[in-house]
């Protein structure tokens, strides 16, 4: 095996991980994402004592001693609330006592409250004494983005409400937003806070209310400012990638294309968009989970354009693996186990990044879709908590703040791919220059003087000789230099006239041998194009170097087969052969190599040794 080829090997190896190392950066990649979501459910867990928020306990609250108009974020009213169960106790005029006390965010789901194990569907009351509210401040109650319809009253005074209530399910319409919500001034007695949800069949509330000074927004307005932010610094960034694959071209840039359209359409319909476009709730989770699907498969697809390492069955068990955790989540849902299959979804998902950390790009390349993976990951991770009710506080922040990383990531690829592109026309430009001089060097080469006056006066002497074969000579001589002569403007030509050249290389040559050179033809494939003048110097290798003229039943052999997709050239010589290891490879095998690597992908390994002869062998894989 001749050195280049030995060093090309090296550097794709090492571009290439161990097993070990692929191993543990998976599972790196699994721990960074769980400690991701554990990081997340822990702040959640402690966003009160966090935020210096009181806590509901059976039933109060007190808020002596919280300056509710210096707060940035509201107070999350998360505790145990008065529950009424199928009761709407402010508009039904219900003066009953509770069913019972239940946490907020919670379920009620299977609960007893002593007449049997309550089902998912139905509609409810929550019931809370706030106390230590100083007179005069204006307070609002209200939970944005809730998967359902609502109304709050303070002291029996309707502050909040979102969508159309009913206490049939099917007469129920969410929005997702805030339909009505208004300031409540306090008194400085208790306040009664009641919240009458409309028919679900969620079974509970899974997202704590917030409660703050209604002149105290600034957490929303600066929500509301970094989403504008990210909506216009994204499509921004669509607008680049799409003009980069027009004006730049770049090969395969469509998947990357597709893959902002998507995130891009995801970003619209999240609930970011709530603020701005006045979608109905249901409709825009349908489209944003439709959404997200499509940027999931967008994103796995330019991962297999940009070089991920993963087979079809692969895809297919990860795809179905994926399906059965939709299917148990649906099945599941209104139950506290709802968060195993999205657990599980995220988790075969996060199966691809061990293709992807076995993939042969780039290590940059490699850290940047890691990083990007994470980013998807992540986004859904926090999506899905949010929806299943896991997270207390929005993630509407979180998803901007990544949406923004995921831009930088982009960035970095576009540029990273337009310097590429501009490498690669620079690379065609020189590997144009090189092939117009190999083909000056290769035509000089073949039609030097010294061959021409040679091949010149032994068809003079088969002229006295014999006038037919004189004849059949000049014949040679003449399709030998129109041969050379009309590929000089084309750089691929078929493997049949490449041959048909070596054929009149060949007896010109063995005309000046005086017959005793060998050529063994073992052809069982044709269909297909080489470099134009590319085999020729390889037999004249053989010929020149070889000197297999000189040795007892010396021959040189061209082949060609075609096997599972590969195409096999081999060109083998029995002459005196050499030691690649003790000298370099001669200018004719370098720019043929150089040649086949550089329009075909193909490999050229030289195999020789003193005594032994030669064999070169020349791989080109259809797909390439």
């Amino acid at each position: 095996m001749c050195y280049n080829t030995v060093m090309r090997k090296m550097k794709k190896k090492r571009r290439q991980l161990s097993l070990r190392a692929r191993i543990a950066l998976c599972a790196l990649f699994y721990a960074v994402i769980l400690s991701f979501l554990g990081g997340l459910l822990l702040f959640n867990a402690n966003y009160q004592h966090i935020y210096g928020s009181p806590e509901v306990k059976g039933g109060r609250i007190d808020f002596a001693g919280v300056e509710l108009a210096q707060r940035k974020v509201a107070c999350a009213l998360s505790g145990e609330w008065e529950f009424f169960h199928d009761r709407w106790i402010v508009t039904d005029s219900d003066e009953g006592a509770p069913d019972g006390l239940l946490a907020i965010p919670g379920r009620w789901t299977g609960k007893d409250f002593g007449k049997g194990k309550l089902p998912a569907q139905g509609y409810a009351s929550f019931r809370i004494t706030v106390d230590g509210v100083e007179e005069g401040t204006p307070i609002t109650v209200f939970r944005v983005n809730y998967a359902g319809a609502y109304r709050v009253f303070l002291n029996g005074t309707l502050v909040t409400e979102s969508g159309t209530m009913s206490k049939d399910v099917w007469g129920t319409h969410v929005s997702g937003r805030l339909d009505m919500r208004r300031a409540f001034v306090a008194d400085g007695g208790p306040l009664t806070i009641v919240i009458e949800l409309s028919a679900t069949r969620r079974g509970g509330l899974l997202a704590a209310p917030w409660f703050s000074e209604s002149s105290s927004d600034s957490y929303g307005r600066s929500l509301r400012n970094f989403s504008s932010a990210a909506l216009g610094v994204s499509s921004a960034a669509v607008l680049f990638v799409l003009l980069t694959t027009v004006f730049f071209r770049l090969k395969r840039d469509f998947s990357l294309s597709a893959l902002m359209l998507s995130l891009f359409a995801h970003f619209l319909f999240s609930k970011d968009m709530l603020y701005f476009v006045p979608v109905p709730y249901g409709a825009a989770l349908i489209v944003e989970a439709v959404s997200a699907l499509l940027a999931v498969i967008a994103f796995l697809w330019h991962l297999h354009c940009a070089g991920m390492n993963a087979s079809r069955t692969f895809h297919a068990v990860c795809a179905g693996g994926i399906a059965g955790m939709v299917v148990l989540f649906f099945v599941l849902g209104g139950t506290n186990f709802v968060t195993l299959p999205a657990l599980g979804a995220l988790l075969i998902l996060c199966a691809y990044s061990y293709p992807l950390l076995s993939s042969r790009m780039h290590p940059a390349m490699r850290a940047i879709y890691a990083v990007l993976f994470a980013f998807l990951i992540s986004i859904f991770a926090f999506e899905l908590a949010d929806g299943i009710g896991l997270i207390l506080f929005g993630t509407e922040f979180i998803f901007s703040v990544e949406i923004m990383g995921m831009i930088a990531c982009f960035a970095v690829l576009g540029l990273w791919r337009i310097a590429a592109a501009a490498r690669q026309a620079q690379r065609a430009g020189e590997l144009e220059r090189e092939l117009f001089r190999v083909k000056q060097t290769a035509l000089k080469a073949q039609i030097k003087p010294h061959f021409v006056f040679n091949a010149l006066t032994a068809i003079q002497a088969l002229y006295r000789k014999d006038l037919a074969e004189g004849d059949e000579a000049l014949a040679h001589f003449a399709r030998h230099l129109r041969l050379n002569i009309d590929s000089d403007g084309e750089d691929m030509i078929p493997f049949e006239d490449e041959v048909r050249n070596i054929l009149n290389y060949f007896e010109l040559e063995n005309l000046r041998a005086g017959g005793q050179l060998t050529l063994l033809l073992n052809i069982n494939c044709t269909d297909f194009s080489v470099p134009v003048l590319s085999l020729q110097p390889l037999v004249e290798n053989a010929i020149l170097h070889g000197e297999t003229a000189k040795r007892e039943n010396g021959f040189i052999q061209l082949s060609s087969d075609r096997e599972g997709g590969v195409i096999t050239i081999r060109v083998t010589d029995n002459g005196k052969g050499f030691d690649p290891s003790a000298c370099a490879a001669g200018v004719g095998l370098e720019n043929t190599r150089k040649r086949f690597e550089n329009m075909l992908n193909a490999d050229m390994v030289v195999t020789s040794a003193p005594n032994e002869g030669t064999e070169i062998i020349i791989t080109i894989k259809e797909d390439s």
